[in-house]
């Protein structure tokens, strides 16, 4: 049997269903890679979809520090003295929950924790209008008590000057003697390389050297007080004292 051969009139039909061939078979490949990297690029855009929300919602920050205000956590280096203060009601916080502990404390406002901390008793007594400068206020009857109770002396003008920031010797003093603390008549030897004998804080000074509330050379009498070292140094000299 002779092979039949194609005629070229039938090249052009072949030709055509070759092509068509071709296209259907480019068409299912291009759709099977196409299909293939729809579920690749669906499946990350899943998982990017997942890490977004897990970003934007954010992993719930757990803060396991202790406060005792917002802003003085237990670790404060006057937790102690602070926390104690507050338990007791000698000092709070301001109403957006801070202590802010380094404020400066003005002598009025040492006044105040001070007597607070005595347990000061004003019933029946009246203590207004004590010095030129204190004449009203809500620190007039804080520091007229302890005008008369002899805890506190104005100027030699005859002003208290309220709000003026309170200092070392100042709040040493105050403490001491509202406290009861019997203190010597003289000095004999420097208690603080910047404390002569004969200053008029020199029985302070040693005092509160002897009693170990203020350590090392000098005694730095004019150091302004902040709120948290207000608290710890009345703390300190009431440990010193036995009074807790």
């Amino acid at each position: 049997m002779k092979n039949k051969k194609i005629t070229i009139k039938y090249l052009p039909f072949i030709g055509l269903v070759l092509l068509i061939a071709g296209f259907s078979l480019y068409g299912i490949f291009n759709a099977t890679v196409s299909l293939r990297n729809y579920t690749k690029d669906l499946k990350a855009s899943v998982v990017g979809a997942v890490d977004a929300t897990s970003e934007a919602v954010g992993t719930p920050v757990t803060n396991t520090e202790k406060l005792i205000f917002s802003d003085v956590p237990e670790a404060h280096e006057n937790a102690t003295a602070i926390s104690y203060f507050k338990n007791m009601g000698y000092v709070g916080g301001y109403d957006d929950g801070t202590f802010k502990p380094v404020n400066l404390v003005s002598r009025a406002e040492f006044l105040k924790i001070l007597l607070e901390v005595v347990d000061a008793d004003f019933a029946g007594g009246f203590y207004e209008k004590c010095f030129t400068d204190v004449q009203s206020g809500w620190f007039e009857v804080y520091v007229c008590y302890a005008s008369k109770a002899g805890l506190v002396g104005g100027y030699d003008d005859g002003y208290f000057r309220p709000e003026r920031t309170v200092s070392r010797v100042e709040a040493i003093k105050m403490t001491l003697n509202a406290l009861g603390v019997k203190m010597p008549t003289s000095v004999d030897a420097q208690p603080f390389l910047d404390v002569a004998v004969n200053d008029w804080y020199a029985p302070y000074a040693k005092v509160s050297k002897d009693l170990g509330v203020v350590k090392g050379r000098v005694f730095l009498p004019n150091l302004s007080l902040t709120r948290a070292s207000t608290v710890q140094l009345i703390y300190d000299i009431l440990s010193a004292t036995k009074k807790i």
